[in-house]
């Protein structure tokens, strides 16, 4: 998939380009077949409240089955990727957060590059993130929300808008800030069908509502960096900023299907 260069102007303006379907049907069963089995795992990548209750998030899917391995390097995601950034990329960190039906928590309004700044030394906001959709998003399940045009290119202006509260991992963002953002950018619903696709810029503003539906809603996100620039520090465990750092080669187009 070639960008084109309204497409790329787009990106720069916005911090998010959006793709409903640029999975097929058939790609999105394999990835969701492999879900019960990276759940099962007792290892520490899968986050759970108490060690017998449903994992919200798992950590590293793309290390961990090889379906996810190849998706992260299909021509449609890391091809995109590359556009954007200009370079080689690396998959920084990879998750799959899982929204469980009438009980998937909210997330309140963040932007992520702060805390892969202060806990893995990313030198600067050179990285995509991309969000895939297991499931579909609608308005009842908690659906992604982005505020457009709230990126921003300095950590001094993404640092002296937040409060971290509880570390780096939890981001507070005043009410006025929050106001003045969405009324310069508004506030949109990243809702579509499973295999959609977002790339975003990773200080953009965004956030979900819980899950009041009895359907799941799952989205993978695949967090590329730019290989130019590789964390720093260790602070955090692999599955949250992997080491493996070599720039990613694109596999073939249907290379998903030729491996299920």
């Amino acid at each position: 998939m070639n960008l084109s260069a309204t497409q790329l102007d787009e990106y720069r303006q916005n911090g998010y380009l959006y793709f409903p379907n640029l999975l097929t049907a058939e790609e999105v069963d394999i990835l969701r077949s492999a879900i019960p089995a990276l759940m099962a795992s007792t290892g520490p990548e899968v986050k759970r409240d108490t060690p017998e209750s449903t994992p919200k998030i798992v950590y590293a899917p793309h290390v961990n089955d090889p379906h996810y391995g190849m998706l992260s390097r299909l021509p449609r995601i890391l091809g995109t990727v590359q556009q954007l950034l200009g370079e080689a990329a690396y998959v920084y960190q990879s998750r799959i957060n899982l929204k469980l039906p009438f009980t998937g928590d909210s997330w309140s309004w963040h932007q992520d590059f702060t805390a892969w700044h202060l806990g893995d030394g990313m030198p600067r906001p050179h990285a995509v993130m991309t969000a895939v959709f297991l499931d579909a998003c609608t308005v009842a399940n908690g659906p992604l929300l982005v505020i457009p045009r709230s990126q921003r290119e300095s950590l001094d202006d993404i640092l002296s808008r937040e409060a971290k509260v509880q570390g780096y991992e939890v981001q507070r963002v005043a009410t006025d800030t929050l106001k003045s953002l969405a009324e310069e950018g508004g506030i949109v619903d990243l809702a579509g069908p499973a295999g959609s696709v977002a790339f975003i810029h990773p200080t953009l503003m965004h956030g979900s509502a819980p899950n009041m539906s009895p359907w799941p809603r799952s989205i993978l996100y695949l967090n590329y960096s730019a290989v130019s620039n590789r964390t720093t520090a260790n602070k955090r465990p692999w599955f949250m900023n992997n080491t493996d750092n070599s720039a990613l080669q694109l596999a073939e187009t249907d290379s998903l299907l030729q491996a299920a």
